[in-house]
Order: structure tokens, then sequence, then C-alpha cells
């Protein structure tokens, strides 16, 4: 398995590039690149979520 295949893994690289690409700055801030990896994870999760929902509740 490939690091990238991991969806975390693939937002913070997304992020980091996107961070640099619009500050300039190389290497770019850790703190925002952390801040827009988690924006971007989150946004997968619940992207995943809405294209297979699962329901986990159970009936006695």
């Amino acid at each position: 398995m490939n690091i990238l295949d991991d969806l975390f893994h693939g937002c913070a690289l997304e992020a980091w590039l996107e961070i640099a690409e619009a500050t300039g700055q190389w290497p770019p801030d850790s703190e925002s690149v952390r801040r827009r990896a988690y924006e971007l994870y989150e946004a997968a999760l619940r992207e995943r979520h809405e294209e297979n929902p699962v329901d986990k509740h159970v009936e006695p």
C-alpha cells in the first residue's frame, strides 16, 4: 500500500502543496498546513459518508 493511498496522508499532501503555493513559503507554515489538512480530511469523510451512509443503530 502506498502511503498516499491513505485518506489523511493524501489530504495532508494536498494541504502542504496548496499552502506552499498560496503563500510562497518553502517549506509552508506547519500550523496552516495542519489546519487545512484537517479541513480537507473532514470534508472527504463527509463526502464518503454521504456516498455510503452506514446506519449504526441496531434494534434489540
